[in-house]
């Protein structure tokens, strides 16, 4: 009977039963001391011990189980129960001999055994078993900022994505009833002047009025871009249409003190502005 069992183990092709028989008194060298204890073993192939051992372990569990229902639930246990325990994250149950360690070392050992839970060697297991959890604990908590970082760390890609697209790449995460943020497409206004463009001549006026216009030029092209973005409020959209039109006249009027400097001068006057601008106006 179960209840009688000490102990299951098998070493490469012995597979072997300890049990508890107060009708007889063992005298091999493994049970010394202990009063009643009967060895009975089996030889086979590894492959076999194995399966066997496996198949008796199980068994046993299912024993034990069965044992700790009845003792605990006297009424049959629902589905939900059941669904219950199997979905649990935490500690193993104490009754438990057999946990998933040690079917993983099943597969590699050459040998195993089954200690009884009375036994003081199954109280180190359960040392071990709580060592195990609290270290399982503190991985699972360094993944989870770690994973929390990553999550961060994409959101910023997506919404600089957003600002380059006009539109929100659907791996930006979203919590449990969050909406994607709204994200206006970023227009590129930069530029910087090269020195190879600014003129170098010998009157410094006049090299000063050309590098203004140069440097206005620039500022003209910027605002014509965003009068142009698409999807502005009319607000805004009439605000910068102003701000490029004040743009356009400014330069008009530094060439046209260019020009009169020129004449000053006795040069001829430039179109710069009407080469750079041919009527391209926003609508």
């Amino acid at each position: 009977q179960w209840k009688q069992l000490e102990n299951l183990y098998f070493r490469e092709k012995k597979f072997a039963v300890e049990v508890h028989d107060p009708r007889r008194i063992s005298v091999s060298r493994r049970t010394f001391g202990q009063s009643g204890l009967v060895v009975q073993t089996w030889y086979a192939n590894t492959s076999l011990i194995k399966s066997i051992w496996v198949m008796a372990i199980s068994q046993h569990q299912f024993y034990l189980d069965r044992k700790q229902s009845k003792a605990k639930i006297p009424s049959a246990r629902s589905l939900d129960d059941i669904a219950m325990d199997l979905t649990e994250m935490g500690t193993p149950k104490l009754s438990k001999v057999v946990t998933l360690e040690a079917k993983n070392q099943l597969i590699m050992a050459s040998n195993g055994s089954l200690i009884s839970s009375g036994s003081q060697d199954s109280e180190v297991s359960e040392e071990q078993k709580k060592e195990k959890i609290t270290e399982l604990k503190k991985k699972e908590k360094l993944l989870q900022e770690q994973l929390l970082q990553k999550v961060e760390e994409l959101k910023k890609i997506c919404l600089r994505e957003a600002e380059l697209t006009g539109k929100m790449p659907k791996e930006y995460p979203l919590g449990a009833g969050e909406e994607p943020p709204q994200v206006r497409r970023r227009v590129g206004t930069a530029f910087k002047l090269d020195d190879n463009l600014l003129p170098s001549e010998e009157d410094p006026t006049l090299q000063d009025l050309e590098s203004n216009f140069i440097i206005h030029q620039k500022l003209v092209e910027a605002a014509k871009k965003l009068a142009s973005e698409p999807d502005l409020c009319k607000n805004v959209k009439k605000k910068r249409k102003q701000e490029y039109a004040d743009a356009v006249k400014k330069l008009q009027e530094i060439e046209n003190s260019i020009n009169e400097y020129r004449i000053k001068c006795g040069k001829k006057p430039t179109q710069k502005s009407t080469l750079a601008l041919p009527g391209e106006r926003i609508p």
